[in-house]
């Protein structure tokens, strides 16, 4: 296993890196406007634009790799990304932050497509699942870092964004100096979203709404610890802590979801994550330690989305996993493209705590769907496959995923159904 890990060492900093930038990035910005004056539902939209921007991403990022390369391209992105954080500190507008947001967006996921499709090709069959676990702990230990990093200057200053454009640049040595043979070109296939969804319906639903979380918490969370009244270093450990209780929550969650039905895990995720964010209006106000308290417990949203996809997968065809998987991705993306801007406006109306009463409305409605659902059909637990906890960034991802490897294979066992059966 440490020799497997050791040929991926480059790519695996390089991860690193490029999360800890965007961790950085992202919660530097929402807490810059908040300070500035702007208004909730602005920086809501201005936010929202980076997950536009991965969308375009999803869609553009693959012909570049294709046409140039995989190091030509990551070069690209990685100038990109460097220019454009070192942009937010040169003009301060809403119309330019906005599309600064959308162009960060698409390059940040070439810059993942590349990671994704070179450990995809490089990585053996037997040690799949380990990198893959390994490639997810460093997406989660990158961004809480880059938490961490708002006290290294001031976050209304230039200086800070310099930081960022470093971080950014940074991403290249360890890919420049590889002497990894790069891979070639991966096709993402072509797929109908209209009727994958009919394939996996709750698991697209439970995407989305996982879209919904994540966006509106990483896009809103640092503006609602700056109104409520927390210092920029309160705002660090607010953040890097519900991040990493992300990562625990992902072996527990994991283990009840591969001994019970799924369905029924994410319906108890829906209304666990309602209670937690009531916990966090009622008494997260009585002081720091209540609020971190219960933002550690809130790290459970970061779980939604690994159950969703691994109950699609459990009800369909080997031939459907990549395509699906790159569905609910898409999904994933569409949550996330509305969640800051629905949260902002619940926030508008009631205050820094409505960015939890929309997170409760949320897990309510997760929560009921799915049990809905569950009492409709029924699943075979037999047909199960391992849950493996898996980030959100492109389409190439879901190939990494062991339990797509035997894709193109002949499947021994009968051929599953869907979730409509």
């Amino acid at each position: 296993m440490f020799s497997a890990l050791k040929s991926f060492l480059a790519l695996l900093l390089t991860t690193t890196i490029l999360t800890g930038g965007g961790g950085l990035l992202n919660s530097l910005l929402s807490v810059n406007m908040s300070l500035s004056g702007y208004s909730e539902q602005l920086i809501g939209l201005i936010m929202s634009c980076n997950y536009a921007g991965v969308m375009l991403g999803i869609f553009l990022g693959q012909p570049i790799v294709g046409r140039v390369g995989h190091i030509r391209a990551f070069a690209v992105f990685s100038a990109g990304a460097t220019a454009i954080a070192l942009m937010h500190g040169l003009y301060m507008a809403a119309w330019f932050w906005a599309l600064l947001r959308l162009s960060s967006g698409l390059c940040v996921t070439g810059l993942f497509m590349v990671i994704e499709s070179w450990l995809n090709e490089r990585v053996e069959p037997g040690y799949r699942g380990r990198v893959l676990s390994v490639y997810m702990i460093l997406v989660y230990f990158g961004n809480g870092c880059g938490q961490f990093l708002l006290n290294a200057s001031d976050v209304q200053g230039s200086r800070i964004f310099m930081i960022t454009g470093i971080l950014f640049a940074m991403c290249l040595l360890p890919i420049s100096v590889s002497r990894a043979v790069y891979p070639q070109p991966l096709e993402v296939p072509r797929y109908n979203l209209v009727k994958l969804y009919r394939l996996a319906p709750f698991s697209m639903v439970g995407s989305f709404v996982s879209g919904l979380f994540s966006s509106s918490f990483y896009a809103l969370g640092p503006m609602f610890a700056l109104r409520i009244g927390l210092e920029i270093y309160q705002i660090s450990w607010f953040m890097g802590l519900t991040v990493w209780s992300g990562l625990l929550f992902q072996w527990p969650v994991g283990l009840l979801s591969d001994r019970i039905d799924r369905l029924m895990m994410l319906s108890t995720l829906g209304f666990l994550v309602m209670l937690i964010s009531a916990a966090m209006v009622l008494f997260g106000p009585a002081g720091l330690a209540p609020l971190l308290t219960i933002t550690i417990l809130f790290g459970i949203i970061f779980t939604v989305y690994p159950v969703a996809m691994a109950r699609a997968q459990d009800n369909i065809d080997k031939k459907d996993i990549v395509p699906v998987s790159a569905a609910l991705i898409l999904f994933f993306g569409m949550g996330a493209c509305v969640g800051p801007v629905t949260a902002s406006s619940v926030i508008k109306m009631v205050g820094p705590w409505g960015l939890y009463y929309f997170t409760a409305v949320l897990g309510g409605f997760l929560g009921l769907a799915t049990w809905i659902g569950r009492r409709k059909m029924a699943c075979n637990k037999e047909n199960q496959v391992p849950f493996v906890p898996i980030p959100k960034t492109s389409p190439v991802i879901s190939a990494l995923d062991p339990r797509g490897h035997a894709a193109g294979e002949e499947d021994s066992q009968p051929p599953q159904t869907s979730e409509k059966k």
